[in-house]
Parts: structure tokens; C-alpha cells; sequence
């Protein structure tokens, strides 16, 4: 009867959630919004017209490859825009519903279904669906792997099933390859017999490789050099740090560095961030408060979101939560098994603070940003509670 009423739970959460995400949908145009979705679009096409997996010359390995195969395989199947759009919007209600899990698993029913409502309706869960954009995708792979984790039992399909969703992730957003050795670190540290633990952090650690190697491979064809992630991540530490930066998105790249070869591109804007870091480090100490900032700001950092509307929308979403977030986070701190959502968190926090910082780049922790604020939420209305009676 209990699993009869948690699987009606998951479905009206799922359908809630699919509805307001097709209603978005349909209020957009025919047409691309943004820069990136041009250039997701030039990989598909390059790719099935057997042109290379590329946005062009110089940019064979620029962008990670999960996320333009996601979208060749659809394009191959002959879905049009709006078709791949609802497919994101599937995907992203399949999310809500493993938003509901991690919280019932890690802290209670109540806690997991609240968490799983305010993730059906949270506008920036919705907002990314209408988009060629990583930003669905790599939510839900993110979610999965960090619930695989969670769930990690004596099965060998547990760990299999981490590994390769951590894979999937990273092959996403490299980003969540720097995980991997987080992930083995916190299963190090269980209390369980060191066999057993062994054993799940190799079979982790095997299929997170397997996973990645077809991409590390093919970059090493390509490119003759150990590449797991992109070649753009020079790119993005200089956008991030140069002289005229604020630590956020900043068009300025110098002509000479831009017509050399990929690869060296890449480790030529390493050096020369560092060349300018080094010059001026109080500025860089700057930039990491300004970048901290970015990221967690309560309202959008761009300036074609700053109209009143979406600052609106963001402080009664986000900013709302925000000290009930912190409550939790700091509550929860106990928890053992919430230090794998805690951990992921200040990993990115201190990624994005070095790199670049957006609001764009903290959207696959508010998931988990919902449960903790959820929980923290609830643990003060009990205290409140508690002490008018």
C-alpha cells in the first residue's frame, strides 16, 4: 500500500512538473536564443554530416561531447526544435522526481516531497528547458550520479551505476570530473569493512574511465595529447582573470593567442592568466570575492536580465530560500551521507571563483540547494513550534 502511494507521489510530481515546462515551451519562438545554441547546432551538424565532431576549425575539442551527441541522436530521428525542447522538458521532470528521492533518502518523506514540489515549479529548472543549452542534461546527470552515490549498496550494480553516470556528467561539463576523487574520498571514509570499500571504489573508478575513454581517445587521434575534458578551459580561466574582467562573461582575447593552434591556444592562455595574476595579485584577490558574489547573487548577473520581472522572479525563488539554505547546510553538516551534496557544492563554489562565476554555472547545485533549504526550513518551524507550546 506504502509503495502503491509514493509511486501515485512520483507520478503527479512528474506530470506537474512535465506540464509547466511544456506550457514554457510554448511561448517561445521557432528560433535560437543564444550564442552557444549556434554553436551546439554547428557540432550536430558538422558531426552528421561526417564533417568531424566540431564547431569548426580550431575548435575540434573545444566543447565537451555529451550534450551535442544528446541532440545529434534527435536530429537524426528527425525531431525539429520544439520537439528536442520537449524532450528536455521530460528530462527535466524525470529530475523533479529524483529531486523527491535524494531528499526522502537522505532525510525524510516530508523533506524529499517539498523538495520535489519546489523543484516542479522553480523557474530556473523551467527556464533552461527552452534551450540548446547543457544546463538540463547536466542537472539530471548531476542528480543521478550524486543519488547513485547515496544508494550505494553491497550490488556491484550500485557502484557500476555510479561510475558511469559520473562519466556521463563529466563528459557533460568536465567540471564534474574533478568529483571523482571527492566521491572515492567520502566512500574511503564509511564505516564499512575496507574490502567492501575497495571493491566499490574500483568498480566506481573503472567505469568512470571506461565512460571517458572514447572521448579521451578520439582527443588523442585528433590532438596527440591527454585530453579529458575540452580544449576551452585556457580560454575560460583568462576570460575569467584578465585585465577586463569582472569575473564573469568578458569578450576580450588577444588577436595573437586566438590564430594559434587549439591545443597550444589553450595552454597559451593558461600561462599568459598567470603572467597577469602574478603582476597583480591584489586584483586577482578581487576577482575571487567578485566571482563568489556572482555566483551565488540572488539576482541575474547579465544585463539583458536585469528588468524588474526577472529580478523578481529570481529573489522570490532563489533569494527566498537563501538563509533557510544556509541554515541547512550548516545543520546537515552532521549527516555523513549529506557530505557528498556539501562537498559538490564548495567544489564548484571554489571552481567557478578561479574560472569564471555565473549564475548559469550554480543552477546544477540548486537541486540540492532546494533540499537543504527544505530541511533547514523545516528544522526551524519545529524549533518555533516547540517553544509556543
Amino acid at each position: 500500500m506504502e509503495e502503491l502511494y509514493q509511486r501515485k507521489k512520483v507520478l503527479i510530481l512528474f506530470f506537474i512538473a512535465l506540464f509547466i515546462r511544456i506550457a514554457f515551451v510554448l511561448t517561445l519562438k521557432n528560433r535560437f536564443y543564444f550564442d552557444d545554441e549556434f554553436e551546439y547546432y554547428r557540432i550536430v551538424q558538422n558531426f552528421l554530416s561526417c564533417n568531424g565532431f566540431m564547431a569548426g576549425e580550431g575548435m575540434k575539442g573545444f566543447r565537451p561531447p555529451l550534450y551535442p551527441l544528446f541532440l545529434s541522436i534527435f536530429y537524426l530521428l528527425r525531431f525539429n526544435l520544439f520537439g528536442i525542447r520537449i524532450v528536455q522538458c521530460i528530462i527535466s521532470a524525470i529530475t523533479v522526481v529524483f529531486v523527491y528521492l535524494t531528499g526522502k533518502k537522505l532525510f525524510s518523506e516530508r523533506t524529499g516531497l517539498w523538495s520535489g514540489i519546489i523543484a516542479s515549479v522553480y523557474p530556473f529548472f523551467i527556464f533552461y528547458n527552452g534551450f540548446l543549452l547543457t544546463e538540463t542534461l547536466f542537472i539530471f546527470l548531476t542528480v543521478i550520479a550524486i543519488y547513485s552515490f547515496l544508494t550505494l549498496s553491497e550490488r556491484t550494480t550500485t557502484s557500476i551505476r555510479a561510475g558511469i553516470s559520473l562519466g556521463m556528467a563529466g563528459l557533460c561539463r568536465p567540471t564534474m570530473q574533478l568529483y571523482l576523487p571527492v566521491s572515492l574520498i567520502h566512500i574511503a571514509c564509511r564505516k564499512e569493512k575496507w574490502k567492501l570499500k575497495i571493491k566499490k571504489m574500483s568498480l566506481i573508478l573503472l567505469f568512470f574511465v571506461l565512460t571517458l575513454s572514447p572521448w579521451v581517445i578520439r582527443n588523442y587521434r585528433v590532438f596527440g595529447k591527454f585530453i579529458p575534458g575540452t580544449t576551452m578551459g585556457g580560454r575560460v580561466f583568462w576570460e575569467g582573470n584578465n585585465p577586463y574582467s569582472d569575473g564573469g562573461p568578458c569578450r576580450y582575447f588577444p588577436e595573437e593567442i586566438e590564430k594559434m593552434p587549439e591545443v597550444e591556444r589553450d595552454s597559451a592562455y593558461y600561462k599568459k592568466t598567470v603572467e597577469i595574476i602574478r603582476e597583480n595579485p591584489y586584483r586577482f584577490l578581487w576577482l575571487l570575492q567578485n566571482k563568489f558574489k556572482r555566483f551565488w547573487n540572488v539576482v541575474p548577473n547579465a544585463s539583458e536580465f536585469t528588468k524588474p520581472l526577472y529580478r523578481a522572479i529570481s529573489v522570490m525563488s532563489f533569494g527566498v530560500m537563501l538563509p533557510f539554505f544556509v541554515l541547512g547546510f550548516i545543520l546537515t553538516l552532521q549527516y555523513k551521507q549529506a557530505l557528498y551534496i556539501h562537498s559538490l557544492i564548495v567544489l564548484f563554489t571554489i571552481f567557478h571563483i578561479f574560472f569564471l562565476a555565473s549564475i548559469r554555472y550554480r543552477v546544477p547545485l540548486e537541486p540540492f540547494y532546494i533540499i537543504f533549504a527544505v530541511y533547514g526550513l523545516f528544522w526551524l518551524y519545529n524549533r518555533v513550534s516547540d517553544i509556543i507550546k
